[in-house]
């Protein structure tokens, strides 16, 4: 077999490998975090992901392309449960990391201000990295901290709220389990509540 036609079979190959890819449904994937309730109303995050599977083909065995994401956020959200209303409050990753995990968001408050901070994934010296947030609710908008996200667990304003933490419930009594956020509060929202983007 000549180059050309080397190039050309390696051609179609890519293009039956694309043109089936591109004809995948688009799926959506919501991840919540631990809720946290302060006052009247819970707060949580929202890890967002648009994304399509991705293609499989046979050469030899089947082979499993990775999954296609086009879209994963963060959103930090304020529930309401005696008038049912959900708000997002704001937009904490426009283009999040995929090693960034928030289902075990972990939350403290000081005073009128909440407090949390979520793995983001290992720097180049494996070191774990978190991203670390102050809402003010009395301002109604993040702090600024000072510093830019993520950060190593090691950062002085990390080791002041959670340096002596030992897990979600221990002496944190606002903490509410995902499986209870899940299925007996937010159970009734719609995908139109949550004001998401669809791509």
């Amino acid at each position: 077999m000549n180059t050309i036609a080397k190039y050309l079979v390696f051609f179609l190959i890519l293009a039956s490998l694309y043109s089936c890819n591109s004809q995948r449904p688009v799926q959506y994937s919501k991840t919540h975090s631990y809720g946290f309730q302060h006052d009247d109303h819970i707060y949580f995050l929202l890890d967002y992901q648009v994304w399509k599977s991705g293609g499989r083909f046979w050469f030899i065995m089947p082979i499993q392309l990775p999954s296609k994401v086009s879209l994963k956020q963060v959103y930090f959200y304020r529930y309401e449960p005696d008038l049912k209303e959900l708000e997002k409050l704001a937009v904490l990753r426009d283009d999040a990391m995929q090693s960034i995990d928030v289902k075990y968001t972990r939350f403290t408050k000081d005073i009128s201000k909440i407090v949390f901070a979520y793995h983001a994934g290992y720097d180049e010296d494996f070191k774990s990295l978190t991203d670390f947030f102050i809402w003010d609710t009395k301002a109604g908008k993040l702090t600024d901290t000072g510093f830019e996200n993520p950060v190593r667990d090691s950062h002085p304003l990390y080791q002041e709220y959670f340096s002596d933490y030992q897990s979600p419930w221990h002496d944190n009594p606002g903490i509410i389990s995902i499986s209870e956020l899940n299925n007996e509060i937010l159970y009734h929202l719609t995908t139109d509540d949550y004001d998401l983007p669809e791509e």
